[in-house]
């Protein structure tokens, strides 16, 4: 486990302190930061696949004249 000093925007933490218990904000604060994180993961991935998708695409393209050449 590693300590981290952070700072927060004043109207944040007083949300923080409204809804979340004392001895449960690092765990709150840990699971909202691995679910910001996951979604973070997943769109980067989403991204990349849509740009391989879109240069396998292309490559289809570029390809589909070539396929018949001198099959005659």
């Amino acid at each position: 486990m590693v300590r981290i000093n952070i700072s927060l925007a004043e109207d944040l933490f007083e949300e923080l302190v409204q809804e979340v218990p004392p001895r449960k904000r690092s765990r709150f604060i840990a699971e909202s930061l691995r679910v910001a994180l996951d979604r973070k993961k997943a769109q980067q991935l989403a991204e990349e696949y849509q740009a391989a998708a879109a240069e396998i695409l292309e490559m289809s393209r570029e390809l589909e004249g070539v396929s018949g050449d001198g099959l005659d």
